[in-house]
């Protein structure tokens, strides 16, 4: 299984590197060549048994990523055309950069420093992965559904943030440049602001290759739906591909999550308005996630019982 992983990360990567050289083309010219690269790309992950649905979705999850970052270099043709090819190579495996003109605003950290984030990261991902190893060992049978999804759902957050912190930490020891990808998202105040904390080197991109291409702050309601509209197709693709199925659960997700993030966009919840504010966004992720999680338990047995008939279409 690991080898069909590795075939469809070579079937993505050897696409992208295919579609480099088309920089250097005229805007028509390159998006046709960028259209026959994405294909073999999207539908590399075919090449992990459908049996295997987790490594599928790892591996759709990774197609969908090396297509967003030719889509980003792309777009960005005017600069990237004149970057040389050390650079472009080591940006298509850097899981941290989905934006490569912003990559070099990104900061630079000691030798140190990094050294004390991996320790940290190696500490909290040993920590998540306890903490996870005995919430899915418990009996959640005579609990409600809705504690079950929240313990699980903060635990497996809990294993998440310490793995994006050591990743980034091993890049820029290997002498690269990359983004957090986690910042407090638990310190949320606002969906608005969650969005700005998870998830960043996926958020940059869509806020710069999307967001800012719908309208951006002159139409920020409109911009803010149609992005997260494209992220919901783009995660039933992930879904999809591992599933066979198209439910419709990741498209109802996103869009919940965009008007959220619409109405919040601008609110800055003073000193005294904070903690609450807080609690109100970590309740609101926690309940609209179940529509998210349904699509995942459908891939690994992510609940100890069935999904409540509410959950189900």
């Amino acid at each position: 299984m690991v080898a069909r992983f590795l075939l469809s990360l070579l079937i993505g990567f050897g696409a992208a590197i295919g579609f480099l050289p088309a920089l250097r083309l005229d805007a028509r010219k390159r998006a046709r060549v960028l259209l026959a690269c994405a294909a073999p790309i999207l539908l590399s992950p075919f090449t992990v048994p459908g049996d295997a649905s987790f490594v599928r979705f790892l591996a759709a999850v990774c197609s969908f990523l090396i297509l967003i970052k030719i889509y980003d270099l792309h777009r960005d043709a005017g600069r990237t055309s004149r970057i040389g090819w050390r650079t472009l190579l080591a940006f298509l495996p850097n899981w941290g950069s989905m934006v490569l003109r912003k990559l070099d605003a990104e900061p630079r950290l000691p030798k140190r420093e990094n050294i004390a984030r991996l320790t940290s990261g190696l500490a909290g991902l040993g920590a998540g992965v306890a903490i996870n190893l005995w919430l899915f060992r418990l009996d959640w049978s005579a609990q409600p559904f809705v504690i079950e999804h929240a313990a699980k759902v903060v635990g497996l957050f809990c294993a998440l943030m310490p793995a994006g912190t050591i990743a980034g930490a091993i890049w820029r020891l290997a002498g690269g440049q990359t983004r957090e990808w986690f910042a407090s998202p638990f310190l949320s105040r606002t969906p608005a602001d969650f969005w700005r904390r998870y998830n960043r080197p996926v958020g940059q991109f869509f806020f710069e290759d999307t967001f800012k291409r719908v309208g951006g702050l002159h139409s920020p309601v409109r911009a803010t739906l149609l992005t997260f509209a494209l992220s919901g197709v783009a995660h039933e693709y992930v879904f999809g591909i591992a599933s066979g199925q198209v439910h419709g659960y990741q498209l109802a997700y996103f869009l919940v999550q965009g008007c959220a993030v619409a109405a919040t966009m601008r609110v800055r919840p003073g000193r005294l308005q904070v903690i609450p504010w807080i609690a109100g966004t970590v309740a609101f992720n926690l309940a609209s996630s179940m529509i998210f999680f349904a699509d995942l338990n459908r891939l690994v047995p992510f609940y100890s019982r069935a999904l409540p008939g509410w959950l189900r279409w």
